[in-house]
């Protein structure tokens, strides 16, 4: 099939405002499948399941999905159940996913193409965090242990069938794992904003996003951390508005490039992609200033009180109040990696780069790991 703009959205979304809520809503049954966190079934869910086969994220480790982690809780699971519902952060939701189809295991028949994907269970996802989005979208990334490489499913047979947006779930979120997670949704909408695919209608869901995070960012910097639970609820819409922005045009060069600090340093998502944001930024006003990137600017001087081309200076000093970067030097990465990490996107991450504002150079992609060191 051939890549076209087009806008959609296959998940019904519902907002709710507490778990007991939530619950009545879902109304789960005893051949339900449930995937959370040992946490989230603590506080929300022990009272009121009873009978339900339930898998903790935690009991097939942490961080990135592997494919021997898909290859275990694909055991785990069994098939008897008929629908599938995932409470919790991005990995949860991912694997949520996976759990929905008829087949799913050994990943390596997947990744190999082997067989094709079909999804025979109702899918309900109900996120912990603000910013993965994956509620929305038809993604799932896995990382194929033995290869050391990262693959991302698209199919459409990974939509969920709802998502279910519950502000109680996020209250209690390490005030660290927001900042991350926000601007981890943040770069959703702003690269799915400039990509080539966006349509009116992805990029007003994209824009829209922005505002709201820009926005929440500044009300937490001028009140401090208290301020989180104030904005909470709008911070978990603007990631599903943006996750829908992200599934309609995709991602680009932000991510690209915070693919090998991901899987070489194994730092969260968020955290790379606010790591290589502000150096990716740069390039493009360099290449093209005027265009989509410029409504950006126009929105964001608004919400800091700046002037346009003072735009992305403010949002950095911003964002440097929220969450602090280090250099990559610091956080692990060796001088000799910048020739590595640019050679990985440059071979796994081109379909990113081509969906790119601008279009990188290897050269240009080796500048940014090096002005990052």
């Amino acid at each position: 099939m051939s890549i076209r703009k087009a806008f959609r959205s296959k998940t019904e979304i519902v907002s709710l405002k507490t778990m007991s809520e939530t619950l009545s809503f879902v109304r789960v049954q005893s051949d339900d499948l449930i995937l959370t966190t040992k946490n989230i079934y603590d506080i929300f869910l022990q009272s009121s399941l009873k009978n339900n086969k339930i898998l903790f994220r935690e009991d097939y480790g942490t961080g990135q999905i592997l494919d021997t982690t898909v290859d275990k809780i694909a055991k785990d699971a069994g098939a008897s159940y008929k629908r599938v519902i995932g409470i919790g952060p991005g990995s949860v939701m991912e694997l949520a996913k996976l759990l929905s189809l008829e087949k799913f295991s050994p990943f390596a028949d997947i990744y190999h193409q082997r067989f094709a994907l079909k999804k025979i269970r109702d899918l309900i996802l109900i996120p912990s965090t603000p910013g993965t989005g994956t509620e929305v979208t038809p993604y799932c990334a896995v990382v194929m242990s033995s290869l050391g490489v990262q693959t991302v499913l698209n199919d459409d047979c990974l939509y969920a069938d709802y998502a279910l947006l519950c502000p109680e779930l996020l209250e209690d979120l390490p005030f660290k794992a927001m900042a991350s997670s926000s601007f981890d949704s943040f770069v959703h909408a702003f690269e799915s904003y400039l990509s080539p695919l966006a349509t009116p209608f992805s990029k007003t869901m994209s824009l829209k996003a922005m505002e709201i995070i820009i926005k929440a960012w500044s009300s937490i910097a001028c009140n401090g951390a208290g301020a989180l639970n104030d904005n909470i609820a709008l911070l978990q819409q603007a990631g599903t508005m943006a996750g829908i922005g992200y599934a309609n045009a995709g991602c680009a060069a932000i991510h690209a490039t915070a693919y090998p600090l991901a899987v070489r340093l194994s730092l969260s998502h968020g955290e790379s992609n606010y790591i290589t944001f502000f150096e990716i930024v740069k390039i493009y006003k360099e290449k093209k200033a005027i265009g989509s990137l410029d409504d950006i600017e126009c929105m964001a001087c608004e919400i800091l009180d700046c002037k346009k081309d003072e735009s992305f200076a403010y949002l950095e000093r911003l964002c440097n109040n929220i969450l602090s970067r280090k250099k990559l030097s610091a956080l692990g990465m060796k001088e000799n990696q910048i020739l590595e990490f640019t050679d990985m996107v440059m071979t796994r991450q081109h379909m990113l780069i081509a969906n790119g504002y601008v279009q990188l150079s290897p050269g240009e992609i080796a500048d940014v790991y090096k002005n990052l060191f």
